[in-house]
């Protein structure tokens, strides 16, 4: 072999070394690095809720009755006292053919009563004023000893009695009167004319500052008793309510704290458990799984 070849073979055996003693070469490995502390664990259930006003008063109807259309709208702002509804009296029923005669009947019968108290009244006047003329007579013979004073007493006592009966007579003309207005009353029929005001009405007030939430009965009609009309709250007064499964549930417990995020502005509020409800429902879910779910 010759000197070249010598030297290139000792040049490529201590690169094949070399080489090898890279790739073989300890290397050192990277890690990461952090201080060890103790500290808080926080465990969190995040759940999706919806805001409520927590104070919602709805306004019923307190008696049956012609409900006027009700202006207030759906966020309008009202203050305590402030009329929100009116209710009139109902119409008149109709009349069927027999009811009508019998109600006509009766404004007859009521006429002729009435009639007969009105005679009743003339007469007990008559008698009264001859009643006032014999005691007036009696009274002059008794100054002259021409009758005995039983006879005047009678005289009074007559007297007496004819204006009671003239009392009782006019009492029973009131009430034949009363009575004949009853009956004309039976035939009143109901009207599409406009209210006049003369029967209005009850007035429905709020009964506290607050805004419309809703108007249940915005239409004029009629509504019976206890007719939810309107509801009123204050907006400035809201609760988040939140559904949560039951397992997630038990883990919550009432003055926790709570970070609401996502409201629509750019911080986290912070809030704190008021109440958990103490019933669950069932609730199917997007996939079509039914959940136990609590408020």
């Amino acid at each position: 072999m010759s000197r070249t070849g010598i030297i290139g073979a000792i040049a490529l055996a201590v690169a094949l070394a070399a080489a090898l003693a890279y790739a073989f070469w300890p290397r050192p490995i990277p890690v990461d690095l952090a201080v060890i502390a103790r500290g808080d664990v926080a465990v969190t259930v995040d759940e999706e809720g919806r805001t409520r006003v927590r104070e919602v008063f709805v306004i019923s109807a307190p008696i049956a009755g012609r409900l006027r259309r009700i202006e207030a709208a759906f966020g309008d702002r009202i203050v305590a006292g402030q009329t929100v509804a009116s209710i009139l009296p109902n119409e008149p029923a109709f009349l069927d053919a027999r009811s009508r005669a019998q109600a006509e009947a009766a404004v007859k019968a009521a006429e002729a009563a009435s009639a007969l108290a009105q005679a009743d009244v003339e007469r007990a006047r008559a008698e009264l004023e001859f009643a006032h003329s014999e005691y007036a007579r009696a009274q002059a013979l008794i100054r002259s000893d021409t009758i005995a004073q039983r006879a005047l007493d009678q005289a009074q006592l007559l007297m007496r009695t004819r204006e009671a009966a003239l009392g009782t007579a006019q009492a029973a003309l009131t009430m034949r009167r009363f009575e004949l207005e009853t009956a004309r009353a039976a035939l009143i029929l109901p009207t599409t004319e406009g209210d006049d005001g003369a029967g209005c009405c009850v007035v429905i007030r709020a009964p506290i500052d607050g805004v419309v939430l809703g108007v249940l009965q915005e239409s004029a009609g009629v509504v019976l008793a206890g007719t939810p009309l309107i509801e009123v709250g204050d907006p400035r007064d809201l609760e988040i309510v939140v559904d949560v499964l039951s397992a997630d549930t038990v883990r919550i417990v009432a003055g926790a704290v709570v970070a609401i995020d996502d409201w629509g502005g750019p911080a986290s509020l912070t809030g704190r458990v008021q109440r958990i409800e103490p019933f669950g429902f069932t609730k199917v879910s997007a996939l079509g799984v039914e959940e136990q779910l609590s408020t």
